[in-house]
C-alpha cells in the first residue's frame, strides 16, 4: 500500500511539473487504447516472433540488434508466456510516451495548451508512427529514445545548463542498446549544434561525461561483438548492400510526405520554418539536424522509416509557430486539426489491424498502400502477421510423416529468421525439434546438434538444395491467402544423403542481412 501510494504521489508530482495540457494526455490515451483494443486481431508479426525467440537466448547482443528489447521481453514472457496482447500493451504504451513527449516539447518551446494538443495529434496521426505503435519491435522504442533525447536537449538549450548532457548520455546509451540507428541522430545533433550559436555548450566537461555514460552503457554490446566476429558490423554491411538503395531523392521526399500523413507536411514544414526563424533560433539545432539526416538518408537511399524519429521536434516547433498566428487564422487551424485527425483515421487500417483482410481489400483495394509495401493486397506490416502457425502445422505434417528412425535425427532448417522464429513459438505444440537457420541470430545459436542426415527445409530452392544433398524430395507447398508473397507457395523439402559434412553445409548457409 505504501509503495502504491508513493508511486501515485510520484506520478502526480511529475504531471504537475510537466504542466501538460489535458489534450496531450487525451490524444495519448486514445492512441494507447486503440492499439490495445485491436492488438489481437491478426497474429504475431515476423519481427515480434524474432524478438520472442531472442528472449529465449539472453545475451549482451544479437547479430542485427542490441540486447535491450529482448531483455525487456523477458518481463511479459515471465508474466504471460508469449501472449500477443501483453507485448502489444508495451508497444502501445511506448508509442503513447512518444506522443506525450511531443506535446511536452511544444510546452517547453512556449506553446499554449491547445498548441501542445495540436503537436500531440500530429505525432499520433503519423502513419508510420501508428505502424510502430502497433508492433512490438525495436522501432517504437527507437522513436521514443530519439524523442526523449530531443526533449532533454530542449531543456538544456533553454536553461543553458550543459549538465543536461549527463541525462542525454544516459538516454542515448539506452537508445544504442535498442538500435544502432540513434547514432545518426547523435551525429546530426552534434553537427547541428556546431552550426548554431549554442555550439559553446558542446565544449564542456559535461558533454564528455555524457559521452562516457553512453559509451559505458553500450560497451557490453561492443564486447559481445568482439567475441562474435563483429557480427553486427557484418550485418550492417550486408544490410546496406541488400536492403538499401534504389530510390531517387524525389521518391524519398514523396515517401516522407505519404508515410507521415500527407496533411502533416504543412506541420513539419512549419516546424522547419520555426527552427530557422528568429523566434526559434535558440533551438535551430533541430532544423539543421533534420536537414542533415534528410540529406544523409537520401544519399544512402535509405528506407523511408529511418527518418521517422526525427519528426516529433518538427511537430512541436510547427505547432508553436502556428500558435503565433493571427486569431482569425487560428480558426482555420481548428478545421485543419479535424482534417488531420480524419486523414489519420482513414489511414489507420493501413497501419493497425482494424479491418478483416477481405474488408480491407474491398475498401482500399490491392493497389492502395499509402506508401507502405504491399503483399497479397495487404500492406507488408499487416500481411506479415498471417500464415505463421499454418506454416508450422504443415511442416509438422511433413515431419511426422517420416519413419520413426528418421524423425529421431531429422532437423528443420529455414531460409529466414521469421520462419525459424515461428517454429520456435509454435513448434512445441506440434512436438517439433528446435529450428535452425543460417539467418542472423539463428546462425550464432548453432545447428543445435543437428547431424544433417535428414533435413526438412522451408523456402529453400530445390536446385540450391541439390548442391548439398543427393536426395531432394518436394514434400509440400505452403499456402496462405493473406501472408506476404514470399511465404506463400514456399517449398517444403526433405533432404537426405548429404554430399558434405554438415559443418560445411552449415557455414555455407550463413547470411547476415
Amino acid at each position: 500500500m505504501r509503495a502504491a501510494s508513493s508511486l501515485r504521489t510520484g506520478i502526480t508530482t511529475l504531471y504537475r511539473r510537466a504542466n501538460l495540457a489535458p489534450a496531450v494526455l487525451i490524444v495519448a490515451c486514445i492512441s494507447f487504447v486503440a492499439h490495445v483494443l485491436v492488438g489481437d486481431n491478426y497474429g504475431y508479426f515476423r519481427d515480434e516472433l524474432y524478438v520472442l525467440a531472442m528472449s529465449q537466448h539472453p545475451a549482451f547482443g544479437y547479430v542485427d540488434v542490441p540486447p535491450l528489447v529482448p531483455w525487456i521481453t523477458l518481463i511479459p514472457r515471465a508474466l504471460t508466456g508469449n501472449a500477443l496482447w501483453a507485448i502489444h500493451v508495451i508497444s502501445a504504451l511506448v508509442c503513447a510516451g512518444t506522443i506525450i513527449l511531443t506535446g511536452l516539447m511544444a510546452r517547453l518551446l512556449g506553446g499554449a495548451r491547445w498548441v501542445q494538443g495540436l503537436a500531440a495529434m500530429a505525432s499520433a496521426t503519423a502513419l508510420i508512427m501508428m505502424i510502430s505503435g502497433s508492433l512490438y519491435t525495436y522501432d517504437v522504442f527507437d522513436e521514443f529514445w530519439w524523442t526523449l533525447c530531443a526533449t532533454i536537449l530542449i531543456v538544456l538549450l533553454r536553461d543553458e545548463r550543459p549538465r543536461g548532457f549527463l541525462a542525454f548520455g544516459l538516454v542515448a546509451g539506452l537508445g544504442l542498446l535498442t538500435k544502432e540507428t540513434i547514432l545518426f541522430w547523435g551525429f546530426a545533433l552534434v553537427v547541428g549544434l556546431l552550426l548554431s550559436r549554442q555550439r559553446r555548450l558542446l565544449f564542456t566537461r559535461w558533454t564528455l561525461f555524457g559521452g562516457l555514460i553512453a559509451s559505458a552503457l553500450v560497451s557490453p554490446f561492443l564486447i559481445w561483438n568482439a567475441f562474435h566476429g563483429w557480427a553486427s558490423f557484418q550485418y550492417w554491411a550486408g544490410y546496406s548492400h541488400n536492403q538499401l538503395g534504389g530510390g531517387s531523392p524525389l521518391a524519398f521526399l514523396v515517401n516522407q510526405i505519404v508515410v507521415m500523413n500527407p496533411l502533416s507536411v504543412f506541420f513539419w514544414g512549419a516546424g522547419l520554418c520555426y527552427f530557422f526563424s528568429k523566434r526559434g533560433a535558440r533551438y535551430r539545432v533541430f532544423g539543421w539536424a533534420f536537414l542533415i539526416l534528410f540529406g544523409l538518408f537520401t544519399a544512402l537511399q535509405a528506407k523511408s522509416y529511418f527518418l521517422t524519429p526525427a519528426y516529433p521536434p518538427l511537430f512541436a516547433g510547427g505547432a508553436v509557430l502556428v500558435g503565433t498566428w493571427h486569431v482569425r487564422i487560428r480558426r482555420w487551424i481548428t478545421v485543419y486539426a479535424m482534417l488531420l485527425a480524419l486523414v489519420g483515421l482513414w489511414l489507420s487500417p493501413v497501419a493497425i489491424p482494424v479491418l478483416p483482410p477481405n474488408v480491407y481489400g474491398q475498401i482500399y483495394g490491392k493497389s492502395s498502400s499509402a506508401g507502405v509495401s504491399v503483399s497479397n493486397g495487404l500492406p507488408q506490416n499487416l500481411a506479415d502477421r498471417f500464415g505463421w502457425e499454418q506454416q508450422v502445422a504443415l511442416i509438422a505434417q511433413v515431419y511426422h510423416s517420416l519413419p520413426k528412425d528418421e524423425q529421431r535425427v531429422a532437423c528443420i532448417y529455414t531460409s529466414n529468421y521469421g520462419e525459424a522464429a515461428a517454429l520456435a513459438q509454435f513448434g512445441g505444440r506440434y512436438h517439433l525439434p528446435e529450428p535452425i537457420s543460417g539467418h542472423n541470430a539463428f546462425y550464432l545459436w548453432g545447428p543445435q546438434g543437428c547431424t544433417g542426415q535428414v533435413l526438412i527445409t522451408i523456402n529453400i530452392a530445390q536446385e540450391n538444395a541439390a548442391q548439398a544433398y543427393r536426395s531432394v524430395t518436394l514434400a509440400a507447398w505452403t499456402s496462405c491467402e493473406n501472408c506476404v508473397t514470399f511465404e506463400n507457395h514456399a517449398p517444403i523439402l526433405i533432404l537426405r544423403q548429404p554430399k558434405f559434412p554438415f559443418s560445411e553445409i552449415w557455414v555455407r548457409g550463413k547470411h547476415y542481412d
